[in-house]
């Protein structure tokens, strides 16, 4: 949904130019949420595990990190961000979501949808920064066509001035 708009020079940031049309893109493209599937505590199957990496025996002895597996799906995680069980539970929690999201949504899950919005983000700023440099080149182009011009008039001036002196 994308509004085309002829002729016009772009100055604002969020419009994209490409040959002479002027494509604006809609005000604020929004995530849809709708679709993250919901977890039921009876659907995980949950271990505490040693922890691992750095941090010596104190990590490598606790049981600290959390193994979480969706049953009817058969994705699981392992989550071991932090020293604390609890901050393990609920990480892994959201990461289960996210990859269950990704793995049943696909192209229309939450990651998915950021990366394109972050994409069509970064495309908008190449193409303002192409539009501004175009811009300098037309402008240091017609510079350099009248500064020709200045100097082709004066020196057309500087010939005619010995003709000038021979007169008089």
């Amino acid at each position: 949904m994308f509004l085309i708009l002829r002729r016009g020079f772009a100055t604002h940031s969020s419009l994209l130019c490409t040959s002479e049309k002027i494509v604006v893109p809609p005000l604020k493209m929004k995530i849809n949420k709708s679709k993250v599937p919901k977890i039921r505590e009876k659907d995980l199957e949950e271990k505490y595990i040693t922890g691992w990496g750095p941090g010596g025996q104190a990590v490598n002895k606790t049981l600290n990190a959390v193994y979480l597996r969706h049953v009817p799906s058969g994705v699981w995680i392992k989550c071991h961000e932090s020293r604390s069980l609890d901050r393990n539970r609920k990480t892994a929690r959201k990461m289960l979501i996210e990859k269950l999201d990704l793995k049943i949504n696909g192209e229309d899950s939450v990651q998915r949808q950021e990366e394109r919005l972050a994409s069509h983000k970064r495309n908008l700023k190449r193409e303002k920064t192409r539009l501004k440099y175009e811009e300098r080149r037309k402008e240091k182009e017609n510079q350099s066509e009248a500064d020709q011009e200045n100097s082709s008039k004066k020196e057309d001036s500087l010939k005619n001035i010995p003709e000038e002196i021979d007169k008089k």
